[in-house]
């Protein structure tokens, strides 16, 4: 499998030279174009003054556009131009959308397996060590209108009494962030997973994961669908700003939780009774993108064209 470019052309992106997965090695080496079973371009390939359309192409290899980045981010935030891949010259899809051709999601094996594989003892040490109420982690403050948006929904939720630590470039302390003790960091019973794009399909990004499940928070959320949000994570796991009229009573709600732990410990209870729910979702996230990839290619679908 032949990766076009290292994504934004940087070093240290992208899989190592010469990975391999399964029966599939992945490489960088274009003089490999024509013994490559597919040809994987990340978006940010697309300024290459050099591409393989232009003088070579069999009709029997895949070509992978591979795009990880929400819609607004691509349009507005990158100055690549897709419609350079010119009608017919791609195959396959593989991104956060569970439609792609290959499903490319922000949860990582290693990690997805560490979440669905707690007992009730891990969410007991999780909940011993709560003191704080929320965290927010943010960089972008007014990129995009959903950067705008978010900030703005977290501001009101600060005007209605909600305890928020806030931390990141869009408030001058990224630097204290990094120095917070795992003690403090484990502290929080909730995070303002906000994503930068509004009602995205299937976007969700570390912002769930990471800052939210996996550090044992209950995750806040503002930018997802529910019915996106419903096949992707956990059933009952999160508290969603669309179940509230208003700012005020999100905040209102978040306190009632802070002063009853029986009630905060309910979002939990997918850990405690995981069901068929979290079974379907250890197999979801089992994989990563190298061996769905790899697995696709060796099924010998026939390949087809997007325009």
């Amino acid at each position: 499998i032949l990766s076009w470019r290292r994504p934004w052309g940087y070093e240290f992106k992208g899989h190592d030279e010469g990975h391999a997965t399964g029966s599939c090695k992945f490489t960088y080496d274009r003089s490999k174009l024509k013994q490559s079973k597919a040809v994987l371009f990340h978006y940010t390939s697309l300024d290459e003054e050099e591409m393989p359309w232009t003088h070579y192409r069999s009709p029997s290899q895949i070509f992978v556009f591979w795009f990880h980045d929400n819609p607004s981010y691509v349009r507005n935030g990158e100055t690549r131009h897709p419609n350079r891949f010119d009608g017919g010259f791609i195959n396959w899809t593989m991104s956060y959308l569970q439609e792609s051709d290959v499903f490319m999601p922000y949860l990582e094996p290693k990690v997805a397996q560490n979440i669905f594989n707690r007992k009730q003892d891990d969410v007991n040490m999780f909940i011993s060590k709560k003191t704080r109420i929320a965290l927010w982690v943010v960089n972008d403050c007014d990129l995009f209108r959903g950067s705008k948006l978010r900030m703005k929904y977290a501001n009101a939720l600060v005007e209605a009494g909600l305890s928020l630590d806030r931390y990141g470039w869009c408030f001058n302390n990224k630097q204290a962030y990094k120095k917070l003790s795992d003690e403090v960091l484990l502290s929080y019973k909730f995070y303002l997973a906000f994503e930068v794009a509004e009602k995205c399909r299937d976007y969700v990004t570390g912002e769930f994961w990471k800052n939210g499940i996996e550090m044992g928070r209950v995750p806040v959320v503002w930018g997802p669908r529910k019915k996106d949000l419903d096949y992707l994570v956990p059933p009952g796991s999160y508290i969603h700003t669309e179940d509230f009229e208003s700012p005020a009573k999100l905040v209102e709600y978040l306190l009632y939780l802070d002063k009853n732990d029986e009630a905060y410990r309910e979002y939990f209870n997918w850990v405690r009774n995981p069901g068929t729910e979290v079974e379907r979702l250890k197999k979801l996230y089992q994989q990563t993108w190298q061996e769905r990839l790899c697995e696709k290619l060796l099924s010998n679908q026939p390949a087809k064209a997007e325009k």
